[in-house]
């Protein structure tokens, strides 16, 4: 009623409100308070959740030096329960203003394991994790999973050790070959690229004076994967019906394709004539075993994704 009685009467709106930070007399939370007006719209946030996101800004930032950044731990204590944590990082972020000073799960999880070690060993392995986890001038830094396979890798084997050996440098290569001898095929193969480079960091660190692992090789696992036999090929013949497995089992046997690319092929990825087929993108020469599944019922050979 409000709004009909002053288009007739010719009466002007009255001026639409605003948050009171986006004129602040402060540069950097007008600055701010802008950034998350335009972030709002162009995400399409609920004016509520804007103003609370303003709000937050404004406790972290009346008052505040200019060029001093933000914590994402003072946000999180310091921002009332409406606003959204998120999205006032995420305003900071875009000014330059935040300081991301939480620990990553992988480096509490780190200080955790280490912990556990025996003193001789724990802070060279600890420190060895750090530097694979964050990287050097000469290294780049390694995942979170390089980092768990590792340190689960060496712990077992410093268990073993620290009941005859009250440090690292008084490991051994006698001691090394003797608890590698228990294991096998990847487990070996792991623990061995995980020795060499625990005791790669020492040596260049100077916790050991020598470094017993150098002369280690990471042989071949043993074959997992055998040779089928004769019976095993007929049963996957019986067992095989319909032309699209058979198409599968063309493109994995002759092709080495993963389940992935097979998935994702269609029809635009087969050339009949050509005899050639695309498998992740990658072009080649269709096999003859593929090349008769393929003619044998082109309307199978399409995955979901061609249908």
């Amino acid at each position: 009623m409000a709004s009909l009685y002053r288009r007739r009467n010719g009466i002007e709106p009255p001026p639409r409100w605003q948050h009171p930070a986006l004129t602040s007399d402060v540069p950097q939370l007008r600055a701010a308070a802008e950034r998350a007006r335009q972030l709002g719209e162009a995400n399409g946030w609920s004016p509520s959740t804007t103003r609370c996101a303003i709000d937050g800004l404004a406790v972290l930032l009346d008052g505040r030096p200019g060029g001093e950044p933000v914590t994402l731990t003072e946000i999180r204590a310091r921002t009332g329960r409406h606003a959204s944590v998120p999205r006032v990082a995420e305003v900071l972020a875009g000014l330059g203003m935040l300081e991301d000073d939480t620990v990553p799960a992988v480096r509490s999880w780190i200080g955790q394991r280490t912990a556990e070690l025996p003193p001789g060993f724990a802070t060279a392995v600890r420190d060895w994790l750090l530097i694979l986890l964050d990287g050097d001038a000469r290294s780049r830094p390694r995942s979170a999973t390089t980092i768990y396979v590792y340190c689960t890798a060496v712990e077992p084997l410093i268990d073993r050790w620290s009941p005859r050996r009250g440090h690292l440098r008084e490991v051994t290569a006698d001691d090394i070959r003797a608890e590698l001898g228990r294991l096998r095929g990847h487990q070996l193969c792991t623990a061995i690229s995980a020795v060499q480079s625990l005791f790669r960091f020492a040596r260049k660190r100077g916790v050991i004076f020598a470094n017993p692992a150098q002369r280690l090789t990471a042989a071949t696992p043993d074959p997992s994967l055998l040779p089928m036999t004769e019976d095993e090929i007929r049963a996957v013949e019986q067992a095989i019906i319909h032309p699209g497995q058979r198409l599968i089992i063309a493109l994995a046997a002759v092709h080495a394709a993963r389940w992935e690319a097979i998935r994702a092929l269609t029809l635009d990825d087969l050339d009949l004539p050509s005899r050639r087929i695309t498998l992740g993108g990658h072009p080649q020469r269709l096999g003859d075993l593929s090349h008769q599944r393929d003619r044998s019922d082109p309307g199978e050979v399409s995955s979901p994704s061609a249908r």
